[in-house]
């Protein structure tokens, strides 16, 4: 995903300093920018600017050069080398928020879901609320990912986040105010019948099949918001410890 980031440097006897621009649109039709001194924690900067050709020839023409073999770790906002990018990588979905949706929509949406989820899965509502996606949403980060191999329920509240903002936007967009990708590039489906089938049929979810039951993904998927109630909960209760399929 990072490999669509150009990072340029400018050095003099003041400053030293990275920006750096990725030219794959975000959801709001912008680029986002990192910017920041060189070996720190650079800033985020998501924009809705669509011509990010014209911003980094400005930076060009203001004395900056690229950096190459670089790129941003979105994630940690630091630079690294392209090299190490798929060891720096923290997950293989990603997730980016619209800057339309506040830091506090974004708290309390976890708040009450880790509320909700704790009444029906009480030893489980700390797991959820440790996980490393669960913690970057709610300290405001924008951007970020989930790894497949922490289990269901991360996958799970990535879906259940993206449903309830895109059920809450009155934009009338097209691609809504979070989305979900692959190190592809590739949208994860919002049909929760297809994700299901995704993880039947994907191997870069086997891990997940012989952690989770069909029937505890749906539980712990309604229990989330990130799918609709059946008329009757006990219909998806299993009596096996059989894998997901």
């Amino acid at each position: 995903m990072s490999g669509s980031i150009t990072v340029l440097h400018y050095r003099d006897s003041t400053s030293d300093k990275i920006w750096a621009i990725d030219s794959k649109p975000n959801s709001d039709g912008g680029h986002d920018i990192w910017y920041g001194r060189r070996g720190s924690s650079l800033r985020y900067s998501p924009t809705s600017d669509s011509n990010w050709r014209k911003r980094l020839n400005d930076k060009l023409g203001k004395g900056y050069t690229r950096a190459e073999g670089l790129t941003v770790d979105p994630e940690t906002c630091r630079v690294i080398a392209l090299s190490e990018e798929q060891n720096s990588l923290p997950s293989s979905l990603w997730y980016h928020v619209s800057s339309k949706v506040s830091d506090h929509q974004m708290r309390d949406w976890l708040d009450a879901t880790s509320d909700r989820f704790a009444e029906q899965f009480c030893d489980m509502a700390e797991e959820l609320e440790q996980l490393p996606v669960f913690q970057s949403i709610y300290h405001g980060k924008y951007s970020g990912g989930a790894e497949i191999s922490e289990g269901p329920l991360a996958l799970l509240l990535l879906f259940a986040f993206r449903r309830h903002f895109r059920k809450a936007d009155t934009s009338d967009t097209l691609r809504g105010p979070v989305q979900i990708a692959d190190d592809n590039n590739q949208l994860l489906t919002s049909d929760f019948d297809e994700l299901i089938e995704l993880i039947a049929k994907g191997s870069e979810f086997a891990a997940l099949r012989q952690r989770c039951t069909e029937s505890d993904f749906k539980k712990y998927g309604v229990a989330l918001g990130a799918c609709d109630a059946p008329v009757d909960l006990n219909a998806i209760c299993s009596d096996t410890k059989a894998a997901f399929f």
